[in-house]
């Protein structure tokens, strides 16, 4: 009987480690840098010192229009981009936290002294399958990235996958590709994964 135990702790603490080094690996590469942060407030005083004062005479012709033009809608592009990195860090956080939520309340059942032979089993169990759960959305999240080369955020649950990608992305070549990799990837049925553009 012991040595069921011992092997049992062994398992239990096995999955632990693995679901802590996903979560730790999720975190390390979703977590904001405070260098940008910085950075931006120094971009911010400098584009205003760059502006020069106010009223200002500014010479203009047209390959200058064209060109300040040019830089508007880059700065438009650049402004939709950052937003969609906050989305998709947001959403990597929010699935980081409802992930270790989960894993919290598996391990009160697992070390719950009151607890019965059976809940310690399911919860072990479930604890499992959440892990494989973490470590299939990161692949199958840097295999869509790889091959569309744009960001998602891939979720799997319930024995169903959502994947979210960047405003624009989703072409029909785009999601043969998507449904390819996520079908290869978890074995679910197609009515059993969604494919959606952010807002």
């Amino acid at each position: 009987m012991s040595m069921m135990i011992g092997k049992r702790q062994i398992v239990l603490a096995t999955l632990v480690v693995a679901l802590g080094a996903a979560v730790f690996v999720n975190w390390y590469y979703t977590k904001p840098d405070a260098e940008k942060a910085n950075t931006g407030v120094t971009v911010s005083e400098q584009a205003t010192q760059a502006a020069g004062n106010l009223g200002d005479a500014l010479l203009v012709n047209s390959s200058t229009a064209s060109s300040k033009d040019g830089t508007q809608e880059s700065k438009a592009e650049q402004a939709q981009a950052k937003v969609e990195d906050e989305y998709f860090a947001q959403a990597r956080l929010n699935r980081s936290t409802a992930h270790d939520k989960a894993a919290e309340e598996l391990k009160k059942t697992i070390e719950d002294s009151k607890a019965s032979s059976e809940a310690v089993k399911t919860a072990t169990q479930e604890l499992g399958e959440l892990s494989k759960a973490i470590k299939l959305e990161a692949d199958t999240e840097n295999l869509i990235n790889a091959k569309i080369g744009s960001p998602c955020v891939v979720v799997i649950g319930n024995k169903t996958a959502q994947v979210v990608v960047g405003k624009g992305v989703l072409k029909d070549d785009v999601l043969v590709q998507i449904k390819e990799i996520v079908l290869k990837q978890t074995g679910f049925s197609v009515e059993n994964v969604t494919i959606m553009e952010a807002k």
